[in-house]
């Protein structure tokens, strides 16, 4: 029986400091039960989440079960702010701390580029190409992610389809165009008909003086 406890106490010493260690890395967290961690903000939005999680998903099923972390901002990293703006040197940290006894691909996404880890000899050079997301827009981070991912995929030979979303919001959540441009529109109509109107009523005038 002592042999037991003493057996399972040494488990349980081993597991901590990795817990410990993760708890201050939010992505880490969430990345070892889940395939992508989204920011706090910029929110992503919801049609674009399940965008990447179902390229996430199929890729997966292909056997290229890729982890994606999408940084926003410095809260993203709970402990660990230093990394915001270092995609490469985080996504080398973050795979130590989700990779335990086996590599795991990792895709890191920030408003400043994109770091990889496990993901194929190819993969810096698949994602030359791919530009980096607007900062201020959780849409734009999102879809860089499902960009960026479904590069990785070409270059592992499992390409994926570009899953079905909404059409881009504005970036950094600004006002529509449409709002300013449909009252200018209104008003120059408006100003039309009162015109044409003013000319029907003059030359009523005109016939009825004459």
């Amino acid at each position: 029986m002592r042999r037991v406890l003493v057996t399972a106490m040494l488990l349980v010493s081993l597991a901590v400091p990795s817990a410990v260690h993760a708890n201050g890395d939010p992505a880490a967290d969430v990345l070892l039960t889940q395939d992508a961690f989204f920011p706090y903000a910029p929110k992503v939005p919801e049609p674009v989440q399940a965008g990447l999680n179902d390229t996430l998903e199929l890729l997966r099923k292909k056997g290229f079960p890729l982890k994606v972390a999408i940084i926003g901002s410095k809260n993203d990293l709970g402990a660990i702010p230093q990394f915001f703006g270092s995609p490469q040197p985080y996504a080398d940290h973050l795979e130590t701390e989700i990779a335990f006894d086996k590599l795991k691909p990792l895709l890191v996404v920030m408003p400043t580029g994109f770091g990889v880890a496990e993901a194929g000899p190819d993969a810096a050079k698949a994602l030359e190409d791919i530009d980096t997301a607007d900062a201020r827009s959780g849409d734009s981070l999102g879809r860089t992610a499902i960009a960026a991912t479904r590069a990785l995929a070409e270059a592992r030979g499992k390409p994926v389809p570009q899953p079905k979303l909404p059409p881009p919001e504005d970036a950094g959540g600004g006002t529509s165009p449409a709002v300013y441009i449909v009252p200018v529109l209104l008003l120059a109509l408006g100003g039309g008909l009162a015109a044409i109107r003013a000319r029907q009523l003059d030359k009523k005038r005109e016939a009825t003086a004459s």
